[in-house]
């Protein structure tokens, strides 16, 4: 019960995330990049969990953004191709491939893959009592996050 409580706590978080940063950023969004976004979020949330919590936050996230941007290419190939929604188009943007990714938002989305990473680790330890403390390792530097209050030492 506890792992369905997780995944769907963190389904729910990516879902919204995401809609709210397109809604605002674009003023719109579509329910399929919602379920993008929830797919994106949890596998994401699972970086330091199948590599090592010892992994540099800078590379878990250009890891993230590797996640975003296949998602993004096959959501965005499935649109053009079958959908025929029209959710988003790169053509204008310089490196771009098929105008449904472009090196931009890839770069982009390290950075918000970082922020889903953290924030992931944060709903897990301290709001669903999952896991142990979340701490990064950012440029050979140890950052850690504060015991949650009444947690067993280890």
């Amino acid at each position: 019960m506890e792992s369905r409580l997780k995944t769907l706590t963190l389904f729910y978080v990516g879902f919204t995330s995401y809609i709210t940063l397109e809604v605002l950023f674009r003023g719109h969004s579509f329910f399929l990049m919602g379920l993008v976004g929830a797919l994106c979020f949890l596998i994401n949330d699972k970086i330091n969990d199948w590599i090592s919590w010892d992994i540099d936050l800078c590379l878990q996230g250009i890891l993230g953004a590797c996640v975003v941007t296949f998602f993004e290419l096959v959501t965005g190939e499935l649109d053009k191709h079958v959908l025929h929604i029209g959710m988003w188009d790169y053509s204008d943007m310089p490196f771009n491939f098929d105008g449904v990714i472009c090196l931009t938002f890839s770069i982009l989305w390290i950075f918000v893959s970082i922020y889903g990473i953290v924030l992931s680790d944060i709903i897990n330890y301290y709001f669903l009592d999952y896991g142990q403390a979340p701490y990064y390792r950012i440029l050979g530097r140890k950052i850690a996050l504060p015991e949650r209050p009444g947690a067993p030492q280890e």
